[in-house]
């Protein structure tokens, strides 16, 4: 019984029924109607608890590395795995099926009724106790999960998601024990018919001891954490020793010296370029000298240029023109644009 919430090699048996007296039969009605509250009241939690598992499954991706080696982060594996098992087992699916092999109603003045037989009752008996199992199997991994996390906040470590872990284990915790509730409800609502359902001639034997009525689980059971101050011992004094330790002089530290401020004359006069057409570019010759000494000016320090306000590629394009125009040996047009030029951006 101990692990039958694990059990993943039970044989499934095939949906029949067989017609019996309707006196000795089990009440349908009674079948139908606790199974429908049962659906009624489970699918609230149900929607409720897929949500936080999911949310389980989604914090372990964000530490993914922590879950092989520590130990509360194991129990947090486990716990996911159990949910896991929950959708394998699909209680809900095998409930359905089993309220879809009833009759819809049943005749008082009936003599027969068709009814499943006792395998597939048993089967969903099984599966009850194997939803009870895991349900059990999470609260005693949430129980291990919640207890590391919090010697993990008395020791003053915290990380990004600790706070969140704690709560996702006790919303599952809490859920586990109502909907497991409802199944230890359902089971000891259905375990006296079985006795009344009829026997087939190919049954499965399931070596399986069904008990008479499961326990509940206690709703508000809680973590009991021990505090921090109960792990020091304290050992109370009736004389204590005071120890007086002398005071060290402070040292006074000496001032920095940083030196004095030094005002230093400002040279008012400023030297200015001036600019003469006639003469800076009077000839070729000229204008060459005037190129080559506007080049390294404008190298040095393009501000203090005379050609400060030409552009780099205009200056390159008006030098390359006269260039281009002495090749060609027409001097005096070579000498008439470049001068127009200089002139008009200067001035």
């Amino acid at each position: 019984m101990s692990d039958l919430w694990n059990e993943f090699e039970l044989k499934k048996p095939p949906q029949l029924t067989v017609t019996v007296p309707n006196k000795n039969a089990p009440s349908a009605r009674r079948l139908q109607s606790a199974i429908q509250q049962y659906f009624r009241r489970h699918r609230p939690q149900e929607v409720e608890f897929a949500e936080t598992s999911a949310l389980l499954g989604r914090l372990m991706a964000r530490r993914k590395n922590s879950f092989h080696g520590m130990r509360g982060f194991r129990a947090v594996a486990k716990c996911n795995a159990a949910t896991c098992r929950l959708l394998r087992i699909d209680i809900t699916r095998e409930l359905e099926l089993f309220h879809g092999s009833l009759p819809d109603f049943v005749l008082n003045s009936a003599e027969t009724v068709e009814m499943p037989t006792q395998n597939i009752f048993d089967y969903v008996l099984i599966r009850l106790l194997n939803t009870h199992g895991v349900y059990g199997r999470i609260r005693e991994c949430c129980l291990q999960a919640a207890e590391y996390f919090a010697k993990l906040i008395r020791n003053n470590f915290f990380m990004d998601t600790i706070i969140l872990l704690l709560a996702v284990l006790g919303k599952l915790y809490s859920l586990s024990a109502l909907l497991g509730n409802k199944c230890v409800e359902l089971y000891n609502q259905l375990r006296p018919m079985r006795e009344k359902f009829p026997l087939s001639e190919k049954s499965v034997h399931y070596d399986i001891n069904m008990p008479e009525k499961l326990e509940n689980f206690s709703e508000n059971q809680t973590l009991d954490v021990p505090n921090a101050e109960s792990t020091f011992v304290n050992t109370p004094t009736t004389n204590p020793q005071i120890v007086v330790r002398p005071l060290k002089p402070m040292k006074v530290r000496k001032s920095l010296d940083v030196g004095t401020e030094v005002s230093r004359p400002t040279n008012t006069s400023t030297q200015t370029k001036t600019f003469n057409a006639d003469v800076e570019l009077a000839n070729v010759e000229t204008t060459k000298r005037f190129i080559v000494n506007e080049n390294i000016s404008r190298k040095q320090s393009l501000k203090q240029s005379l050609t400060k306000d030409i552009l780099p590629h205009e200056w390159i394009g008006a030098t390359r023109l006269f260039e281009r125009k002495l090749l060609a040996n027409d001097h005096k047009k070579a000498l008439s644009i470049f001068r127009k030029f200089i002139v008009n951006k200067i001035s």
